[in-house]
């Protein structure tokens, strides 16, 4: 009987035993599945999200260079405006140009649906890059900070330029014959926002935008590092 109850207490033990095995094999399969689901969800997330912010900073590049060739445009109006001999040599049309040049400022609106659903969903917790999640947690801050002097632009240049555009049409008994490109050059609001606004406050801002776009590619190129992996 004692032999009996013996094999019995061994036996039950085993079978203990082996339901604890086949618990922990379970959960560990159960465990790796999940993070193999979780794996594929963030490689799906990251290509998505690539795509979002190959566009943005391709359209970044765009604003960049429109707001470079107005920061020269304004160079060469400084000049000018120093070169009276030279101004009067100009065409009229070619003035025209300078200032149409100058005073473009193009506004940047990045796409970010994926991003802001990334965000408002939680799921930007499956990215186990820790740097590449806080630097799109603060992609929309940073942008916002980047173009805020070209904001202040828009603000103050439809005002400024009506003022100085006034000027320039040539009236006879009460109606308008014709229009004098170059009359703004002597008007000191002109002039005035020449500088303040597309020298001073453009070149502050080109300096912001820059560290955006290289913000942006260190995003992409942590993107596409995560994307290798």
């Amino acid at each position: 009987m004692e032999n009996k109850t013996g094999k019995y207490f061994k036996y039950a033990i085993g079978e203990i035993l082996l339901v604890i095995i086949g618990i922990l094999i379970a959960v560990s399969i159960n465990g790796w599945n999940e993070d193999r689901k979780l794996a594929i969800e963030e490689q799906s997330l990251l290509k998505d999200l690539k795509q979002e912010m190959d566009l943005n900073l391709k359209s970044l590049e765009i604003v960049i260079a429109q707001h470079e060739e107005s920061f020269k445009a304004a160079e060469e109006m400084m000049k000018l405006f120093d070169d009276r001999d030279a101004f009067d040599k100009m065409p009229a049309e070619s003035f025209g140009e300078l200032s149409g040049k100058m005073e473009t400022n193009s506004t940047y609106d990045p796409q970010s649906g994926i991003l802001n659903s990334l965000i408002n969903s939680g799921r930007l917790s499956l990215f186990s890059n820790k740097e590449l999640k806080y630097l799109l947690a603060s992609f929309k801050e940073l942008t916002v900070d980047a173009f805020e002097d070209t904001h202040a632009i828009q603000k103050e240049r439809p005002p400024l330029m009506h003022k100085s555009y006034l000027g320039g049409y040539q009236k006879k008994n009460g109606k308008i014959i014709s229009y004098d490109l170059k009359q703004k050059y002597d008007n000191e609001e002109f002039r005035l926002y020449t500088f303040l606004y597309f020298i001073v406050t453009r070149r502050g801002g080109l300096q912001e935008e820059r560290l955006l776009k290289k913000e942006l590619e260190k995003i992409i190129n942590l993107i596409n590092q995560e994307i290798k992996k």
